[in-house]
C-alpha cells in the first residue's frame, strides 16, 4: 500500500480549523476548474487565510491535491473494514459498495477527478503520485477483502485484484463516464444503493461458490 503524503502523515496540525479551511477551499477549486488553473493563492482567497498560511501546511499544490485524495481514500478504506464486522457476503458487500460509490459518484471527488487529465498526460510521475495515493489504495483494500472472502470459502476467485475490478466495474458501470460528459448528475442516496445493490448481486453470481 502506498504511503501518503507527508502533509497527511505529519500529524495534527498547528491549526485545525485553518487546515480544514483549506482542504475544503481546495476542494472547491479542484473540482470546478482545471487542475492547472487553481493556485495557491487562490486557495488562500477561498480559505481567508494568508498564500503563507497555506503554504505552511501544504509544500505545493500536489502535496494539497494528494492530501485531500489520501483522506479521501482513508475514509473508503475505513469503511470497507467496517462492514466486515456481520452479516452475510451479500450484506456486507452492499454497505461497502454504497460507501464506495456514494464518494465516486455522489460527491465532489468525481467531479474533482475530471478536472485532471490533461495534467496527468503531460506528467506520468505525478499520475502515478495521484493514483497511489487514492484509486491505487482504495482496489487494493478490495481486492484484500475479495481475498479474504475467498479464502472463508465464500468465493470463488482466482485472481482477486481482477475480482475486485469486476466489482468496481458492475457498482460504477457507465456512470463516471456519464457524468464527466455531462450527461449525468451526482447521484443520489438512493441511485447509489441501487447501483450497489445489483452490481453486487450480478457479481455473486458470477463468483460465489455453490
Amino acid at each position: 500500500m502506498a504511503n501518503t503524503p507527508s502533509a497527511h502523515r505529519s500529524g495534527r496540525p498547528k491549526d485545525t480549523a485553518k487546515h480544514e479551511a483549506i482542504l475544503l477551499a481546495a476542494r472547491s477549486l479542484f473540482a470546478s476548474q482545471p487542475f492547472d488553473l487553481v493556485t495557491m493563492e487562490a486557495v488562500a482567497t477561498h480559505a481567508g487565510v494568508s498564500k503563507m498560511t497555506v503554504y505552511s501546511h501544504f509544500r505545493d499544490k500536489e502535496t494539497l491535491f494528494e492530501t485531500i485524495v489520501a483522506t479521501t481514500s482513508d475514509f473508503m478504506i475505513a469503511e470497507l473494514s467496517g462492514p466486515d464486522q456481520g452479516g452475510g457476503l451479500r450484506e456486507r458487500l452492499i454497505a461497502v459498495g454504497t460507501a464506495f460509490l456514494s464518494v465516486i459518484l455522489g460527491s465532489d471527488i468525481c467531479t474533482m477527478a475530471h478536472t485532471l487529465p490533461s495534467a496527468l498526460r503531460a506528467n506520468p510521475a505525478l499520475a502515478e503520485r495521484f493514483y497511489a495515493a487514492g484509486p491505487g489504495r482504495v482496489r487494493a483494500a478490495l481486492a484484500a477483502m475479495t481475498a479474504a472472502a475467498a479464502k472463508r470459502g465464500e468465493l470463488n476467485v482466482d485472481d482477486a485484484d481482477r475480482a475486485a475490478d469486476d466489482l468496481v466495474s458492475l457498482w460504477e458501470g457507465s456512470m463516471p463516464a456519464k457524468i464527466a460528459f455531462g450527461l449525468a448528475g451526482l447521484s443520489t442516496p438512493e441511485e447509489v444503493r441501487s447501483r450497489a445493490e445489483r452490481g453486487t448481486d450480478v457479481f455473486l453470481r458470477a463468483y460465489r461458490k455453490d
